[in-house]
């Protein structure tokens, strides 16, 4: 059994810091990271100065994690949640993470979406949602995840989300948050 693969990120534009990525089998990109999480780290890291705020953040959808191990390094002081839906990408995130930051926590947990988190608890979610369910694309999962994020958002908060225009995000993001 090849797994959990390992995936070095250490020429990733997006850090300066090397990490190695753990990726237990049925992971979303465990061969290689995806273009749009690419883009998004590199947008991010453009976009958000590192900030000392202690801020709550999300990562939702986590995968192996290294959305959330990129906002850790930009926020050095936030409270992290990776949230996922499948038990292996959990423990990628978990493992990952413990290897990248040995002496800061996080909460780990596998649930669908965001229900299980309190309302108006979150300053920040960061999603990279599936459009993929079997051989089918679909937005539904997409949908779940916005309309639990609104719920979980304090007001003042951010939804940062990667999407395909193909896929209309924008039109249901407009519906849900204005």
């Amino acid at each position: 059994n090849p797994y959990p693969l390992s995936l070095n990120l250490s020429s990733e534009k997006f850090t300066q810091h090397e990490y190695t990525m753990s990726n237990h089998a049925n992971v979303f990109s465990r061969e290689g990271m995806d273009i749009g999480s690419r883009f998004f780290l590199e947008t991010l890291v453009k976009s958000q100065p590192v900030s000392d705020e202690a801020l709550s953040m999300v990562d939702l959808g986590c995968g192996n994690g290294i959305v959330g191990l990129i906002v850790a390094e930009r926020f050095p002081n936030a409270q992290l949640h990776f949230v996922d839906e499948s038990y292996m990408a959990v423990d990628s995130a978990r493992i990952n993470f413990q290897r990248a930051f040995p002496n800061r926590s996080a909460q780990f947990s596998a649930m669908d979406c965001l229900g299980e988190l309190e309302e108006n608890s979150v300053d920040m979610i960061m999603n990279n949602p599936p459009f993929h369910q079997q051989n089918a694309i679909t937005g539904h999962i997409a949908w779940q995840m916005f309309q639990d994020a609104r719920e979980c958002l304090v007001k003042s908060g951010h939804l940062i989300v990667v999407g395909n225009r193909h896929l209309e995000y924008h039109i249901k993001l407009k519906r849900l948050f204005g």
